[in-house]
Parts: C-alpha cells; sequence; structure tokens
C-alpha cells in the first residue's frame, strides 16, 4: 500500500495509471456520467432550463443586430448626455464635470461613425486583422459565426434604451456607470469563454495595485473564471484533469484553512481564503492551457504587459523618490531609489520582472520569427534593466542561478554551449556597473546590515515555529506580526519572516511546509519523466521557461516572502500551472504522432497487400 502511494505521488505516468485504476477514479466515472457532459441528465436539463433558453435567445440578438443599431444606441447616449449636462448648466449654473463631456462626446461620435457600417456587430472585429488577432485569437473572446446578411433593430426601442442609459449618468456618477456596464459584458463573456477571463487575469496583473480593492479584483477575476469552466465542465465542453498536484493542492488548501479558523480571529480566516482562492490560478492555468496556441498567448500577454510597465518603471527610478526604508544603509551613498513600478514595492514588482525577465529570455533564443525575435530582446532588456533598478539581491540571484541552471543541462547535450558565456566572462567588469557588482556580492557579506536582519528574523521566526509547530500562527501579516512580536530579538519587528517556506511554514504549519516540498518532487518527477515528450513537442519552449521560472521563484523565495500579495501568489501558481499543461500538451502531442504513425502504416501495409495482389 504505501509503494503504491510513493507510486502515485512520485512515479508520474505509473501514478497516472494507478489513479486510472482506482476506486477514485470509478466514482469519478459515474458522477461525470450523472452530472457532466452534454449527454448527462442535469446538464440536458440546464441546457433546456427557460433562463437559459432565455439567455442564448438574447445573447443571439445582441450579436446579430446590426453595427448601425448600436450606432443609434451610442448616438442616443451620447446626445442626450450633452444635452441634459449643458440644459443642467444653464437652468442651475451648476459645473458640468469634464469626464461627462469627454463620455458624451466619445458616445457621440462613435455611434455616428457606426451608422456607416453595413455589418453585424458581431462580424465588425472580425474583418481587421488587427482587432481579430487581438481580441479573438490573443484574448480568445469566442467566435459568433453570424451571417453577415442586414438584421436591423427596432430603432425605437435601441433609442429608448439608449435614452434610460443617458439618464442613468446623470442621476449617478458616470465612472460607477460605466463600470456596471463594464462588469455585465466581462460577466457575459467570461461565461462564453472561460479562456477569457483568465487572460485578462493575466493581463491586468500591473493593474492590480492601482486599485483600492487590489486583493479583492485578482481573487474575483480568478473565481468568475472558475465559475464559468466548471459550467463548461458540466456541459461537457471542457475537461478537468485530476492529477497528482490537485491531491496535494486540496490538502494544502485544507491546512491553511485550518490556520485561518482557528488562529487570530476573522481577519486571518478572511486571509487563508484568499490565499486558498489564489491557488486556483493554478486550476485554471492547468485545465485552460490546452494547446500550444493558449500556452504561447499566456506567456505573451505576461510579456506584453511587462514592456509598458517597465518604461514605466524605469522613469519613475529617474523622477520619483523612494520610501526611505527602502534604501540598506550600506549602500546609501550608491543606491539613492529602487524601481518598484506599479507594484508600489520593489521586492514585490521584482517576482513578477524574475518571470518574466525568464520568460522573455527564453523565447528570444527559440526558434521563432526575426521580428517576434527584436520584441523578446526588447522585452528582455527592458524587464532587466527595471530587476537591476529594483535593487533585489534575492531576484538576482535567482535569474542568475536559474540561467546557469538552464545552461548546464542544455551544455550536457550540447558542450559547446558553453563557449559563449565563458568567453563573455572577462567582460563583465566593463558592462555591468562596480555598484552593480558590489550589490550582488555583498550578499556573501553576514555582517551586511540587511543580511543581518534577515539572519535575525529567520532565527525569531524559527523559535516562533517550534511554538506553532502543527496550525501555526495564522494566516496573514497581522497574525505573523503579532505573534513574531513575541520572540523578536533586540524589539525587532517585520511584517513577514523573509522566506517563503518559513513564512508558509509559521502561518499554516508544518505539515503545509511538507506539503509545498512534496508538490516540487512531484513537478521534477514530471518534468524528468516526461522529459522524452517534450523535446519533440512544439511546447518544448513554454515547458522550458516555465521550469526556470518555477526554479528562480524557489530560488528567490528562500530570501524573501514571495507570497505577500495576491498578485504574486497568483504569478506563483500560473507558472506551476503552466508547467503542468504543457508538459501535458506535450505527452498528447507524442501520443497523437503515434496513433498517426500507426495509422499511416496500416494504410502502407493494406496498399502493399493491394499491389501483391
Amino acid at each position: 500500500m504505501n509503494s503504491r502511494f510513493i507510486n502515485f505521488l512520485l512515479g508520474y505516468e505509473d501514478g497516472e495509471g494507478e489513479m486510472a485504476r482506482s476506486n477514485l477514479a470509478k466514482a469519478g466515472a459515474n458522477f461525470k456520467d450523472t452530472l457532466i457532459g452534454g449527454q448527462s441528465t442535469y446538464a440536458a436539463a440546464l441546457l433546456k432550463h427557460p433562463v437559459s433558453k432565455f439567455l442564448g435567445r438574447l445573447s443571439e440578438k445582441i450579436l446579430s443586430a446590426s453595427t448601425r443599431t448600436y450606432g443609434v444606441l451610442f448616438m442616443t447616449m451620447g446626445i442626450l448626455t450633452l444635452l441634459m449636462d449643458l440644459a443642467n448648466f444653464y437652468f442651475t449654473n451648476t459645473a458640468v464635470p469634464t469626464v461627462d463631456l469627454i463620455v458624451g462626446t466619445v458616445f457621440a461620435v462613435v455611434g455616428i461613425l457606426l451608422l456607416f457600417v453595413d455589418l453585424p456587430f458581431a462580424n465588425l472585429f472580425q474583418h481587421w486583422s488587427v482587432s481579430n488577432t487581438l481580441i479573438y485569437d490573443v484574448l480568445c473572446i469566442k467566435r459568433a459565426h453570424i451571417s453577415d446578411s442586414k438584421r436591423e433593430g427596432n430603432y425605437v426601442i435601441t433609442i429608448i434604451i439608449g435614452a434610460i442609459l443617458a439618464m442613468l449618468f446623470f442621476f449617478f456618477p458616470i465612472h460607477l456607470v460605466l463600470l456596471a456596464l463594464s462588469a455585465i459584458i466581462f460577466l457575459s463573456l467570461a461565461f462564453a469563454s472561460p479562456e477569457f477571463s483568465f487572460m485578462a487575469t493575466i493581463l491586468f496583473l500591473p493593474i492590480y495595485p492601482l486599485t483600492p480593492i487590489s486583493t479583492l479584483l485578482p481573487v474575483c477575476m480568478l473565481a468568475v473564471t472558475a465559475l464559468s469552466f466548471i459550467f463548461k465542465v458540466v456541459l461537457g465542453k471542457r475537461i478537468y484533469h485530476f492529477e497528482q498536484y490537485d491531491a496535494i493542492m486540496m490538502l494544502l488548501a485544507l491546512f491553511i484553512l485550518i490556520s485561518g479558523v482557528f488562529n487570530k480571529g476573522f481577519a486571518s480566516f478572511e486571509s487563508s481564503l484568499v490565499m486558498v482562492a489564489v491557488m486556483l490560478a493554478y486550476t485554471l492555468s492547468s485545465n485552460l492551457i490546452t494547446n500550444r496556441r493558449l500556452s504561447g498567448n499566456a506567456i505573451n500577454i505576461l510579456i506584453f504587459t511587462s514592456v509598458p510597465e517597465a518604461i514605466y518603471a524605469i522613469i519613475s527610478y529617474f523622477f520619483t523618490e523612494s520610501h526611505p526604508e527602502w534604501i540598506d544603509p550600506t549602500f546609501a551613498d550608491t543606491v539613492t531609489a529602487r524601481a518598484s513600478g506599479t507594484f508600489g514595492n520593489p521586492n514585490i514588482y521584482a517576482v513578477y520582472l524574475v518571470v518574466t525577465v525568464i520568460f522573455s529570455a527564453g523565447l528570444a533564443i527559440s526558434r521563432i520569427s526575426w521580428k517576434a525575435r527584436v520584441f523578446y530582446v526588447l522585452a528582455f532588456i527592458l524587464n532587466t534593466a527595471a530587476l537591476v533598478m529594483t535593487w533585489t539581491r534575492g531576484a538576482w540571484i535567482a535569474v542568475v542561478l536559474a540561467a546557469l541552471a538552464a545552461l548546464i543541462i542544455k551544455s550536457i547535450r550540447a558542450p559547446k554551449l558553453l563557449l559563449a558565456p565563458l568567453s563573455l566572462l572577462p567582460l563583465i567588469p566593463f558592462v555591468i556597473p562596480s555598484s552593480v557588482t558590489e550589490r550582488f556580492f555583498s550578499s556573501l557579506n553576514l555582517s551586511d546590515s540587511s543580511i543581518a536582519s534577515r539572519l535575525s528574523i529567520w532565527r525569531s521566526s524559527l523559535a516562533m515555529l517550534k511554538e506553532n509547530v502543527f496550525i501555526g500562527v495564522g494566516i496573514g501579516e497581522g497574525a505573523f506580526v503579532e505573534e513574531f512580536a513575541k520572540y523578536a530579538e533586540d524589539g525587532t519587528t517585520a511584517p513577514h519572516s523573509h522566506n517563503l517556506f518559513l513564512e508558509l511554514a509559521c502561518e499554516a504549519g508544518i505539515f503545509a511546509l511538507l506539503l509545498i516540498a512534496v508538490l516540487f518532487l512531484i513537478r521534477l518527477s514530471h518534468r524528468a519523466t516526461y522529459a522524452k515528450y517534450v523535446r519533440i513537442s512544439t511546447v518544448s519552449a513554454a515547458s522550458g521557461v516555465s521550469a526556470c521560472a518555477l526554479f528562480a521563484l524557489i530560488v528567490f523565495g528562500m530570501t524573501d516572502y514571495i507570497w505577500y500579495t495576491a498578485s504574486m501568489q497568483l504569478v506563483f501558481w500560473f507558472v506551476i500551472g503552466l508547467g503542468s499543461a504543457v508538459l501535458r500538451i506535450s505527452k498528447k502531442e507524442f501520443d497523437d504522432s503515434l496513433m498517426s504513425r500507426d495509422e499511416n502504416l496500416v494504410t502502407l501495409e493494406a496498399e502493399a497487400d493491394i499491389t501483391i495482389r
């Protein structure tokens, strides 16, 4: 029994066989026949429900309506918004908000332009290559197959709806109305295509910290995507792959919730719910990324958004003062500022940059067109510059070690690859500023103020862990700070332990730490087992960069708490989920090629028989 359990955890392909033969798999098959799939009783009932039928008819009318109908709607909204604001100014002498004038003008102008387009609205963006690629191929919005034949709407009803919306703009803050309309549109698109909301979740990573709900927003995005995915699974339109990772993560989530429930009250419980909810990023990325195009989309969206983020971070580095607490006193003469971008903290931004630097570097050296290579090289240069300007040594070390590990692994098959980096070593003093190299190698100096502070915090955290081994002290910064004060050396204060694994053990207990270690062991076994498939797959580059990024995050996590925000937890679980997805894709491609080869052999044998006859 024990050997079967170990085989399930570490013998990946054998473990899949064990799972397929288990009672759990049989129960899952019965559950699938009953609840999941287009032919199941519940799925059929769901499709026949009056609400489903109404929503289906409504979406069909919205998509098939002519673009001119939307032109009338927007023009009505815009003109009435402007007229009501001007009338209000004339009769009450109330100043008209600038945003109202801008929104009203934009809607009116766009509406007039749409009057000249003779297409169904669903087909409007499909006729332009840029919008067609961006909206449907990149963001994965489901295409509506509508005939180009005209279908004019009822203009009277359209004008009435436009007038109602204009009145909402007048009586309520216009940004709130637009936000509500955007949310409705987003939910509609998300439930039509969970891939869309997942890609949008990655796209908005630099935006979350700028919102007043920086923690709640990514959680809501993931929750909506998860609901849409479950809905599709029930209908038999998506497949949920239950793997060893899922079993481990369910246990990890359980220990996190136990710590949240039994420690430090509601704040700890709320933080545990957020942490568990963000773990959905793994499940969604692992199951929604099902082919080379989707894996490429997810990576490219992350890299694409990193470019303007890096430009902003570099500019603000020179023109914005950093918080004094970010500056290491040892390097106060050379490090006077630290880049943080929109993330508000250089160490948090460094987590994002570790992934984007590795992704852009890995794709830049892959087999792609020269135009794509130019973009990836540009992204790599900008993100690397921003990473240097964060002055986060742990991130630097993580990227360097990940690059060395990748180079060593590659050089085993091709030793000549070592010649290029070795020949560049003498140029390092002339290319890299001395302040950077001094900062990098100062990590070896135990008397450095930052290193000494971390060592003190680690000792205090270990002392705290010894007293709270099984369920930790509670989830979240508040729980850690409150308990840490009892064990701190010389009155030291810290919001976290500056170590991902020590922090996880302190907050959720030693079993949570063991589970995350087992998770990494399973990934190592999985990747070693599937290496023969990855080498010949179309997602070999995606698999390589995801493995390097995960290794770098683990290394970075040894020197800092890289789960400090929900956004950074999302990045972490996305990288692991992407790795699972591309490994599964590589195996599927290998199996498909075998089936195709077997079919070709059968065909050739049949032709040979015919020839012989």
